[in-house]
């Protein structure tokens, strides 16, 4: 990827337009197959194009990586990591970036590249020394910012180093990767790396073929995510970006030696230019400058053209849309057009020169192509190289395409009685549905949250469903609380879990009279129990008058939940009547015990 980074950080960014996420029928959002890479100068206030295409699609994304960490050589030995000097007021535009994604809900991995010179990362790894403080900065770099992790892109061993030394920088990259990987889990953090394919351009794929060095099924195990930059198939001379059969090459060796689940692969939202040749020389027409002129030069170059661009490019050298091409075996655009130079020769004669130039490129529909692999393979996601430079017209396709991927909903309704007493037996019933039918022989469990904690619900019971999506569960509740019934998610179906209600327990009220018959100006005494026994919980003994009840004795319960309780009866004989009431404690509300009949005697 940093190889493209010279020619897109110099191409016209046409900015900003970026497609908001339609609004969503009932049932589960899209699957999220996207993930890709935003680069730093996509990345600002100034030019947020990358970050505003995260965020207007994170329902897409599984993770995003902004661009804009490099690896360069340190004065004392090793590398250092920091902003890319490009990256103008790095801190303060990564904050600002970092706020905008994870406000979206994004999991961040931002790309460190391997600024450091020849051979520099090669000779750090083999050091064990300076290969654990390159460790050691990057995991206190994720942690220190709040990152989620960290995307190594670490191309310098394929296309600088030479292959001369992939043999001896292979088992030092590998312990690398472990000894980081093992670093950033103990934080809680993941770890994605990104290489060049394992496959030649001929198609031939295996541990010893393309670029080796990266020993895709070594790290695989320790890695979080593997993103293969299946792209740039054609770069000196023209052709496919990524033509479709190479491409299908990769996944299909690359998902052989590794977990799909964790794979990656690249998909390019860009295009290249060049200048068909007959031979060795260009194709051009007209009067022409001499062909070492600069003029000459930069009509005839290769360029690199953005998705966004495409449209500008084609319409300004007088392209129409029935002129695009479509490859069906490579599954790319291509287009034949005409450049014209106009320049004044030696003698102020105006002269215009014609290029004839190819361009091929990889819109909507080949990006939707690519990132139906997906689903084919069961990979993680498709990884955009660009976030920000991509056409459109690729988010309402690849939404569509996440939407039919998407699980049926699994709907729970559960119901249960709103107070009951402690220790007493109750019976809370769920149904659970998917698209409106009944989900028979389902495991169901039966959830429980404490009435005023900030925690998750925990499981209480489990059972399974019926032929008609119903189950039932037998729970004594021990405290006020909320309940829930959830079932878990299966193949093509999502988790579902009911709405939460309440149900509040009120004490259990016991009280004894030591006699039923008292002499007027006596002492009645009642024994009174509360459930669960709560020590010092208020009990009040109570005589009815009238419609009200009034507190002739209170008592704080012992340790066992029990008091004694002693008031004087009434003066004039007749019937009366007590009650115990225990005061609301914790999670258990006030209750009372049954009326106690008390007649006062001569």
């Amino acid at each position: 990827m940093r190889r493209l980074l010279a020619l897109l950080v110099s191409a016209l960014l046409l900015g900003g337009v970026v497609a908001v996420p339609t609004a969503q029928a009932d049932g589960p959002g899209p699957k999220r197959i996207v993930s890709g890479w935003i680069p730093y100068w996509m990345a600002s206030p100034n030019h947020p194009e990358g970050i505003n295409s995260a965020v207007q699609n994170a329902d897409l994304f599984t993770d995003v990586s902004p661009f804009w960490l490099s690896a360069t050589a340190n004065s004392g030995g090793g590398v250092k990591v920091g902003f890319n000097p490009n990256y103008g007021n790095g801190a303060a535009n990564a904050a600002w970036a970092m706020q905008q994604l994870k406000a979206a809900g994004l999991i961040v991995l931002p790309s460190i590249a391997d600024g450091s010179g020849k051979r520099r990362m090669a000779s750090t790894l083999a050091d064990p020394g300076l290969r654990g403080q390159h460790v050691a900065d990057i995991v206190n770099l994720v942690v220190a910012n709040g990152y989620d992790g960290i995307d190594l892109d670490y191309e310098t061993f394929a296309f600088t180093d030479g292959s001369s030394t992939w043999r001896s920088t292979q088992p030092n990259w590998t312990a690398f990767i472990n000894e980081l990987s093992a670093a950033l889990h103990a934080q809680g953090k993941l770890l994605a790396v990104t290489i060049p394919p394992p496959c030649s351009t001929g198609g031939t794929c295996g541990p010893n073929s393309g670029y080796w060095v990266y020993n895709i099924a070594g790290i695989a195990p320790a890695a979080d995510r593997i993103r293969i930059m299946a792209y740039d198939y054609h770069v000196g001379a023209d052709g496919p970006v990524a033509p479709m059969p190479w491409v299908r090459a990769i996944v299909q060796y690359s998902a052989s030696v590794m977990d799909p689940a964790k794979l990656q692969i690249g998909v390019p939202t860009y295009g290249r230019a060049w200048t068909r040749k007959s031979g060795s020389k260009y194709m051009t027409t007209g009067s022409c400058p001499s062909s070492g002129s600069s003029a000459y030069q930069k009509l005839t170059a290769k360029a690199s053209v953005n998705d966004s661009e495409v449209a500008g490019v084609l319409a300004a050298a007088g392209v129409t849309p029935d002129q695009v091409q479509w490859s069906d075996s490579d599954q790319e655009n291509w287009v034949y057009y005409d450049k014209n130079l106009t320049w004044t020769d030696s003698s102020g004669v105006q002269q215009t020169c014609t290029a004839k130039r190819v361009m091929w490129w990889v819109g909507p529909q080949a990006v939707l192509a690519r990132t139906q692999l997906v689903s084919e393979f069961g990979l993680n996601a498709a990884a955009f190289w660009t976030v920000g430079g991509e056409d459109p017209a690729q988010w309402p396709m690849l939404r569509g395409y996440g939407q039919a991927l998407a699980p049926a909903t699994t709907d729970v309704a559960a119901s249960g009685v709103p107070v009951t007493v402690f220790g007493q037996p109750v019976t809370i019933t769920a149904t659970a549905t998917s698209g409106g039918a009944p989900l028979a022989g389902v495991p169901a469990v039966l959830q429980f949250r404490p009435q005023g904690k900030k925690k998750k619900f925990s499981d209480v019971q489990t059972g399974t469903t019926g032929p008609d999506g119903v189950v039932a569960f037998q729970v004594a509740p021990t405290g006020t609380g909320d309940w829930q019934v959830s079932v878990p998610a299966a193949d093509a179906r999502t988790e579902g879990a009911s709405a939460p209600f309440t149900t509040q327990v009120q004490a259990l009220v016991t009280a004894t009279p030591k006699s039923v018959r008292v002499p007027r100006g006596k002492k009645v005494i009642v024994r009174a129990w509360s459930r669960p026994a709560m020590a010092r919980q208020t009990l009040a003994l109570q005589i009815q008058r009238g419609a009200k009840w009034k507190n002739v004795d209170t008592a704080r319960a012992n340790a066992k939940g029990r008091a004694r309780l002693i008031a004087t009866v009434p003066t004039k004989k007749g019937k009366y009547t007590y009650r115990v009431v225990a005061v609301g404690k914790g999670s258990i509300l006030a209750n009372a015990s049954t009326e106690i009949p008390i007649r006062v005697t001569r």
